[in-house]
């Protein structure tokens, strides 16, 4: 047997491990810093798994928007002090064009075997001897590609190699708790009920945004939001979580992947054209931050360097928040 191809999965790897290095901007820390400095609190929504194992009761639906409704209600009120009326009304809508419609026959067959599985949270496997390498090589593309489409599944999943040795014998599917640091094996039923209150939650937010806001202000109500909710993990509170959207909207904590995977949910949610933009920023450290759109053209929005330099009603937040690409590029290298 051969160990098979990873150039995808690798590729995924070296993106997460790129962006695990220092991305805040401004309030970046060195480790001198973060050895003598208490973690900040953070505003994390229990998860479901936070009450197993003790006598409180696992949080509810209403329990998590009563948790998100007041830092909803402080984004609100950020957007009444200053509103940006001068820009168009009309927002940009999201049209998602999906890696599946670049893939082959075959690629696109395994596909919707794949997706229809891991969003009913059923257990599989491929094994070597069964499929074949070719098989094997076909999943883990196609796995990426699902991971590429729909970014909230991987709050909870992933493939895993099962090795003998140095050979992939086999790729089988995987499930965790969101609310989890480490990445603990999931209870499917709480798995379930986690996914609601994280799907309730970005509803909740993309609900209560006011009405008659342009479409500059949609993008920063939204920006406001994951401003306010979440932290900058400079002491891996978050755990493996903190380069999620579930890290950025329900976990509390995050690193620039997590900044931007959540506002990049919100948006979708919101059906505002958004996208992840992969670089270099600071001093040459791996970053992601956000693409997004106006009548006017593209603009870039960096919600994890915004959060670094202040408050969402401040001049310091807004200098990294709707910039052109000449803007960006003062102390960004786009990469991808």
């Amino acid at each position: 047997m051969r160990k098979i191809k990873r150039i995808v999965i690798l590729i995924t790897v070296l993106t997460l491990v790129f962006c695990l290095s220092s991305c805040k901007g401004d309030k970046g820390m060195d480790a001198s810093t973060v050895s003598a400095q208490e973690p900040e609190s953070s505003t994390a929504i229990p998860s479901v798994s936070s009450g197993s194992g003790n006598n409180s009761p696992a949080p509810t639906e209403k329990g998590s928007l009563a948790i998100i409704d007041p830092i909803i209600d402080e984004a609100i009120l950020i957007m009444d002090t200053v509103r940006q009326d001068g820009f168009t009304p009309v927002a940009l809508k999201n049209e998602k064009r999906l890696v599946y419609d670049t893939l082959n026959a075959e690629e696109k067959a395994l596909y919707d075997e794949l997706i229809l599985k891991v969003r009913g949270f059923e257990s599989f496997i491929y094994t070597a001897d069964k499929y074949g390498y070719d098989v094997l090589d076909r999943v883990f593309l196609v796995s990426d590609a699902i991971m590429m489409d729909w970014p909230e599944l991987e709050n909870y999943f992933i493939i895993h190699e099962v090795l003998e040795g140095n050979m992939t014998v086999a790729l089988e599917s995987r499930y965790f708790m969101p609310g989890g640091v480490n990445m603990e094996p999931a209870n499917i039923d709480a798995l379930r009920k986690e996914t609601e209150l994280f799907d309730a939650v970005c509803q909740r937010i993309v609900e209560r945004m006011p009405e008659g806001l342009s479409a500059y202000d949609q993008y920063r109500y939204l920006a406001t939001v994951i401003s306010l909710v979440t932290d900058y993990d400079n002491f891996f509170e978050g755990g493996w979580q903190d380069k999620t959207a579930y890290g950025s909207i329900v976990g509390g904590y995050s690193i620039c992947q997590g900044y931007s995977r959540g506002f990049m949910t919100l948006c979708q949610k919101a059906g505002l054209w958004c996208v992840t933009v992969g670089g270099v920023a600071g001093e040459n450290e791996g970053h992601m931050w956000n693409m997004v759109k106006l009548d006017t053209g593209n603009y870039h929005v960096d919600v994890t360097w915004s959060d670094g330099r202040g408050m969402p009603d401040s001049a310091e937040w807004l200098s990294c928040f709707m910039l052109t690409e000449d803007e960006i590029t003062v102390d960004h290298l786009i990469v991808d």
